[in-house]
């Protein structure tokens, strides 16, 4: 899946590119009223668009977005959010967002086994300014995720597809009204066993294959104790904004958050254009 993602990646840029020549107003310094939206309370205004490497934003109304991931759509996976803010004062703001997806595995990996998931994220966030260049957000996101038909370790490259529970913290230092510095933290709180009518194969060494029906138990796709630290930037200039991250941790993926079950390096890179 990341990497049917990955051979996407240049077609988005070239859209966004061309995206970027047709704006006339600047939507993307650092500014009081132009905030970073990803992983934050903030939306992003009326009528503005932010078009990216992974989403299509929009702002339907001051303090509404709606939005989707493009990529899937391209095998046909409907999907569709929306974010509404909350503006307690020029310091606090408080943040709510909901998405679904559909995702059905055989159309990204055609030898996969029969596996359709459902997976709903639903996020609670409270972002704080805690003077003109430092904001702190807490998050916290519970995604549903219901499994229908046979999952495969493989298929999906050993991240887990079950409901869970994770919270995750990011602060943003401005250096300048081009650059910030970030550091989000993402840790995996709970995790909920599966529904007992899907079938799991899974592999526990090269020469081991285990087939169990239903979800008694399943300790393999119980992912405890993941995290993730994430340093990073984000530079935004007239138009365009460029967010770069690496870090280390359990590799969560975006949207329907899936989470890998081992720790490796956890890149994270954005590029997108408001107008």
């Amino acid at each position: 899946m990341l990497r049917g993602i990955g051979r996407h990646a240049l077609l988005v840029s070239a859209l966004t590119v061309c995206a970027g020549l047709w704006s006339a107003e600047a939507q993307a310094w650092h500014t009081d009223k132009r905030r970073l939206t990803d992983g934050t309370a903030y939306t992003l205004g009326k009528k503005v668009w932010k078009v990216g490497l992974w989403t299509i934003d929009y702002g339907l109304l001051d303090q509404v977005d709606v939005s989707t991931y493009w990529i899937p759509w391209f095998v046909r996976v409907a999907n569709l959010g929306g974010k509404y803010e909350y503006r307690v004062n020029d310091r606090l703001s408080l943040g709510t967002g909901l998405h679904a997806f559909r995702l059905d595995v055989q159309k990204l990996k055609t030898d996969a086994a029969p596996l359709v998931i459902t997976s709903v994220p639903w996020q609670l966030t409270g972002s704080y300014r805690v003077d003109r260049e430092t904001t702190l957000s807490l998050q916290s996101v519970y995604t549903y995720m219901h499994v229908s038909g046979t999952f495969d370790e493989g298929s999906l490259e050993g991240a887990a597809a079950v409901s869970n529970l994770q919270l995750v913290t990011t602060l943003e230092k401005r250096v300048s009204q081009v650059t910030a510095l970030l550091l989000r933290v993402r840790y995996l709180a709970h995790q909920w066993q599966p529904s007992a009518s899907v079938t799991y194969v899974l592999h526990p060494d090269d020469y081991t294959t285990v087939r169990v029906v239903g979800a008694a138990g399943i300790d393999a796709l119980d992912v405890k104790h993941a995290w993730s630290i994430v340093p990073g930037a984000a530079f935004s200039w007239k138009n365009a904004e460029l967010r770069v991250g690496l870090g280390y941790g359990n590799m969560n993926i975006g949207g329907v958050n899936f989470v890998a079950q081992k720790k490796t390096i956890v890149p994270e890179l954005d590029l997108a254009w408001r107008w």
